[in-house]
């Protein structure tokens, strides 16, 4: 009887002691949530650029492998999707170098339903992972073996989808592919890949403008606005930034990691400045990475440990390039006194030798040069009907020691416009002048070089500035550069210095307080007094208020600030032990248990000078 009573005074200690511990626990995630709430709370944070302007817009995006589309477009394409765009997602290879297919492409599927985007928005052309398909070499899935397009179980390759049969697995099949996809749903905007460090993405980026060099010279009518994004160095392998006070915006890659060091980006022409830079939709926004939604789209690509480089993927903007499709020269017949005419207009501002791989492939293929006994070096562009130009654009060869010092364009209607020394870098030099009409052609000679003269592009325009379809302005810190949203200052800032990007570079803007007490602006720059706790603001573009942004900027208290810094442990800590957690399931989900305890076998017989498995 007496032992009874002991086992069940213990059952209730034990009893009590869990139900102490449950409302321990609950009451510190009440308090974490609380205290996260605060910091998430955006009130008065608003922009009008995602409200209505890609309504019944189509938008593509192009990438090589199933995650890269989360790398370019996670933080923007859903916002665009949710507001009435019609999306497609095409994804060039299955990933199948490691992985198969069918993982890789349900991993795609999930991560994007994340997203709100359902999986009829999603194409797999099907191609390989991990070849030098791109420049011509024979080609194989390194996981099922096929040398042809095909799909996990459960999906179709684009091909075969559309044409009833697969495709072989060439360079001319993608770029077949590409441009039969973009030509089979007209998008209104591209999101491609740009030329980074990897070998598929470098790839790819050279197949879609192959494709696009295609469609820009048989469909004249059709000019869709292409912005290339570079997945590795602006996101993959970028800094891993995302806990700071107030997020931060990507920055541009330390250099000595580009394949060319003397360059801004791994494309030679892109300068940083010249960047175009979304907003971020203030619900994918958070001071706790696993509520951001980019997170949660990539924790499902498991079998890629996607998830841990989320602390460089989640940024507070998305970085492009623009690359305009409205020339007037794609459908030009052009003519040069030496060299190589049909580099000029075929929409490629770089290009490769036989290889695809490595940290510094030899760019080629690309830039016509002159001879240097040609006493003309001239270009001559003409047109199949007359045309009204406003603006020709010139790329000089990128090699830093061979540059055109100066040159004159002579138009058909015999007037000249004198052309100053082109930009060293290859980066767009843009002469601009009154609209000359009913011109049929012109003439560029070069009148002073040094090195070797060449040119990689040649354009001109009607008309001299590119409309891309969308009208933004966004707030950030004048002094950092960064986008701003929801902004904490600390307890002794007084002042901050704000800026604005804009989509038309020439826009006027106004910044105003909208709300707020004990804080003025001084020109741009807010002022505080030593009583402020927050305000409101607002920029609105001169003469069209419809296009806003709105931010919140508050200061935290000495305590508030403290609490910030605890609990900014505390969301790292979690961060890492859910990747891990995620690491742990992959390992089960994927299979992947047998083939770690082999590799930790063989580091073990390496260790010791033994061989005991094969």
């Amino acid at each position: 009887m007496a032992e009874n009573v002991k086992r069940k005074k213990k059952k209730r200690a034990v009893l009590i002691v869990l139900m102490a511990l449950v409302l321990a626990v609950l009451a510190v995630v009440c308090v974490y949530e609380t205290e996260l709430n605060k910091l998430d709370s955006n009130d008065g944070v608003d922009n009008s650029f995602y409200d209505s302007q890609f309504k019944n817009k189509k938008v593509m995006v192009i990438v090589p492998h199933e995650d890269d589309d989360l790398l370019i477009s996670g933080q923007v394409l859903p916002s665009m999707y949710k507001n009435g765009a019609d999306v497609r997602v095409v994804f060039a290879t299955n990933g199948d170098k490691r992985v198969s297919a069918y993982t890789r492409q349900s991993e795609a599927c999930n991560a994007l339903e994340k997203l709100g985007i359902p999986r009829e928005k999603v194409i797999f052309l099907g191609y390989p992972d991990g070849t030098q398909l791109y420049v011509g070499k024979k080609a194989y899935s390194f996981s099922s073996g096929r040398d042809h397009t095909y799909a996990g179980k459960g999906f179709k390759d684009y091909h075969f989808d559309r044409f009833g049969t697969h495709a072989k697995y060439t360079a001319e099949n993608m770029v077949d592919d590409i441009e039969s996809v973009v030509l089979e749903y007209r998008p209104d905007y591209i999101l491609a890949i740009d030329f980074d460090t990897h070998t598929d993405h470098r790839g790819v980026s050279i197949s879609f403008e192959k494709a696009m060099e295609r469609i820009l010279k048989k469909e004249s009518g059709y000019t869709p606005k292409v912005l290339k994004c570079f997945g590795y160095s602006l996101a993959w392998k970028s800094k891993p930034d995302f806990y700071a006070l107030n997020i931060k915006s990507t920055v541009m890659q330390d250099r000595e990691k580009n394949n060319d060091p003397s360059y801004e980006t791994d494309v030679p022409q892109y300068r940083w400045n010249n960047r175009v830079r979304l907003p971020i939709d203030k619900k994918s926004l958070s001071h706790s990475i696993l509520r951001c939604s980019e997170y949660k789209a990539l924790s499902e690509h498991l079998s890629q440990y996607a998830y841990c480089y989320s602390e460089r993927i989640i940024n507070g903007d998305s970085v492009y390039w623009n690359r305009r499709t409205d020339s007037l020269t794609y459908n030009a017949d052009i003519s040069v006194s030496s060299g190589d005419a049909s580099l000029l207009n075929d929409f490629r501002l770089i290009g490769v030798g036989n290889r695809t791989a490595g940290p510094h492939v030899k760019l080629e293929n690309c830039v016509s040069r002159f001879d240097k006994n040609d006493a003309q070096k001239a270009v001559t562009v003409k047109f199949d009907s007359p045309k009204t130009v406003s603006c020709v654009s010139l790329y000089d060869n990128f090699g830093l020691n061979s540059n055109i010092l100066g040159g004159v364009i002579t138009f058909s209607d015999g007037s000249k416009v004198e052309v100053p020394a082109l930009n060293a870098d290859g980066s767009e030099t843009r002469v601009v002048f009154e609209p000359k009409h009913n011109i049929t052609s012109f003439t560029f000679k070069v009148t002073e070089y040094e090195g070797v003269a060449g040119l990689d592009e040649i354009e001109a325009f009607e008309n001299a500035d590119y409309d891309m379809g969308f009208s933004l302005i966004k707030l950030k810190n004048a002094d950092t550069d960064d986008y701003i949203y929801n902004y904490l200052i600390t307890p002794d800032e007084k002042s901050l210095n704000l800026g604005a990007y804009a989509s038309d570079p020439n826009a006027g803007y106004t910044i105003k307080i909208i709300e707020g007490d004990s804080v003025k602006l001084e020109g741009n720059t807010l002022v505080f007094d030593d009583d402020f706790e927050k305000c409101t603001v607002r920029a609105e573009l001169n003469g069209d208020p419809s296009t806003y942004d709105q931010i919140t900027v508050k200061r935290l208290s000495e305590r508030e600030l403290k609490s910030y810094e605890s609990f900014e442990k505390v969301n790292k800590t979690v961060f890492k032990i859910d990747t891990l957690r995620l690491k742990t399931k992959n390992l089960f989900v994927n299979g992947y248990v047998y083939e770690k305890l082999n590799d930790f076998v063989k580091s073990l017989e390496k260790k010791a000078g033994i061989e005991i498995s094969e």
